[in-house]
């Protein structure tokens, strides 16, 4: 019996150890762990939840725990001080933080890990990986410490599809019952605006209605809300300055008279006029998407933003956002570069998982990854159909079309479609972009399935009644030759940061700038607009605004050259 008792032991041993490394090696197999994500660009903060925390729980065995400092205005400063930013970090911009975070190492080296099973990575990020690290070793640091976004599998297509990213979007059946008022120039907005309001001066719950609102959340400078309407002069962000890289305008905002100036100044008028919404400055991003979905906004600024309120149902009425031209404008139009745009995706550099990290960036980077991460859970709200092509399903145009409202099923997180949306809001690759050797894109906007469901009254009828015969806003650019379109090279050329003299008197002024701004729009007259401008100019200067206005000169400069030797 003794002999037995010891031939079974030794059998359930060898068998558990048989077991374990048949657990290993299964590719199913994950220890459940939490990625911390710091992040510039998430607008929520806590535990990702809803749908795709599912998909990342059920892929990989990972919740994602996200760090915004959209939604804490410490976090940088408290992840610096503390020495740590987190495991998947995204920066806003390649410049003075990513600067910061590589002198205090807080970024992993990604040559100190095995980069070859990430097949993804390694066939569509190259270029925008050397463009990181051609950065970091300008600023003294040799290695390979993430990648820039929006990445490109062919270089100088244009960035949108449809709906272009600055675009001015007017509600389409406002604009009809205003009369079809004209908009020359960008002083005209106000009577443009006015007359869209008096046209709809409540929703049908009865809610009061304005032409115009904001919010604050992604300003550390200048007023986005502001600055942006210079978008459709071509001009392009440059940190706080204006860049048109087709024309090589630039505009210096605190001069007097210029573009932010006027832009300013016609933001004052819509406020005084009623017209402009009065908790904007005190609402943030989720507050502005509510009010959009409600229908209490005529105007918004971006193509991108529009299917929060536009919908099959709404179309069939001829309502919905659609894009308008300021008739002297040229708005601006990105390209698309396959070394990316100058946010930027790292890892931290005390990341206990950096190979579970990258699985995850890894798979954001493949064809049906970005649709989920986008679209939602494939074979419920999308699917290849018979011929390849992905599809959205009636319960998918539910939820691209009133995702605060549509519920998910249990099995697929539950809560709202809105709840589980992805708190990333950084792209690995370029979403709107053809996929080469297929007959469809990333984004829904270039599948069949699209035209087919916004071929509506609203669509026929701002082609035929406004656009002259073009079928997006894309082809309205196109075809009326307006547009400020950026050479790659731009895109590709990595900016120069600040010394630290300089970010030293920016962080002095920045506040100033973005606190004067709003209380530029807010004044209640003309002599209180020129007080608060004055003040702001003044404040600004006597921290070194200038100084640094000259380096940012200077380097924009070089940016031309490189245009010059590289388009």
């Amino acid at each position: 019996m003794k002999k037995l008792l010891s031939m079974l032991l030794c059998l359930a041993l060898l068998a558990a150890v048989m077991v374990v490394p048949a657990l290993a090696e299964d590719d199913t197999y994950r220890e459940p762990i939490t990625l911390t994500v710091f992040s510039e660009l998430a607008n929520s903060a806590g535990e990702q939840g809803g749908w795709f925390a599912k998909e990342i729980k059920d892929r990989f065995n990972v919740t994602l725990n996200f760090v915004s400092s959209n939604v804490d205005s410490n976090a940088w400063t408290s992840g610096v001080s503390a020495g740590e930013l987190g495991d998947i970090i995204c920066l806003g911009d390649m410049g003075e933080h990513f600067n910061t975070a590589l002198d205090a190492g807080l970024l992993l080296d990604w040559d100190e890990v095995d980069l070859t099973p990430y097949e993804n990575i390694n066939t569509y990020l190259p270029d925008a990986i050397q463009k990181v690290s051609d950065f970091a070793a300008a600023a003294g640091h040799e290695g390979k410490y993430g990648f820039s976004y929006a990445v490109a599998l062919e270089d100088g297509a244009w960035a949108e599809l449809t709906d272009p990213t600055y675009a001015l979007q007017v509600r389409f059946d406002a604009w009809e019952k205003a009369g079809k008022p004209a908009l020359t120039t960008l002083e005209d907005l106000p009577a443009f605006m006015k007359a869209l309001q008096d046209a709809v001066p409540e929703t049908e719950n009865g809610e009061k209605v304005y032409a115009y609102g904001g919010f604050p959340d992604w300003e550390d400078c200048v007023m986005k809300f502001t600055w942006d309407l210079m978008t459709y002069y071509g001009y392009q962000e440059y940190d706080f300055m204006g860049v048109n890289y087709a024309t090589r305008d630039v505009v210096n905002p605190l001069e007097e008279g210029s573009l932010y100036y006027r832009a300013l100044k016609v933001n004052n008028q819509l406020y005084r006029e009623g017209l402009f919404d009065p908790e904007s400055s005190s609402q943030n991003f989720d507050t502005y998407s509510t009010k959009l979905s409600a229908g209490r906004y005529l105007v918004c600024l971006w193509g991108w933003i529009i299917g929060n309120y536009n919908s099959a149902e709404k179309a069939a009425e001829k309502n919905g956002f659609v894009t308008f031209l300021i008739e002297d404008s040229a708005p601006a139009m990105q390209t698309l570069s396959k070394a990316g745009s100058n946010r930027m995706w790292a890892i931290g550099a005390d990341c206990e998982y950096p190979e579970r990290a990258l699985e995850i960036i890894d798979w954001l980077c493949t064809e049906e990854g970005m649709i989920i991460q986008n679209y939602g859970p494939k074979g419920l709200t999308w699917d290849y159909n018979a011929d390849g092509v992905p599809e959205m399903t009636d319960f998918g145009w539910q939820c691209q079309e009133d995702a605060a409202n549509t519920q998910m099923p249990e099995e697929y997180g539950g809560g709202t479609y809105q709840d589980g949306q992805s708190w990333f809001n950084h792209e690995t690759i370029k979403l709107e972009q053809m996929i080469p050797g297929k007959t469809y894109s990333f984004s829904y906007k270039g599948w069949p399935c699209y035209a087919e469901h916004y071929a509506t009254p609203l669509s026929k009828a701002w082609s035929e009644e406004y656009a002259g015969g073009a079928t997006s806003g894309v082809e309205l650019y196109r075809m009326k030759n307006q547009v400020s379109v950026q050479s790659p090279a731009a895109i590709a050329y990595s900016k120069a940061s600040l010394s630290e003299e300089g970010q030293q008197k920016r962080a002095q002024f920045a506040p100033v700038m973005k606190e004067y701004s709003w209380k530029c729009v807010y004044s209640a007259s003309d002599e209180e607009f020129d007080a608060n401008w004055n003040t702001m100019v003044e404040t600004c200067k006597s921290y070194g605004y200038d100084d640094v206005v000259a380096e940012k000169l200077e380097d924009i400069q070089n940016c031309f050259a490189y245009m010059d030797a590289n388009d």
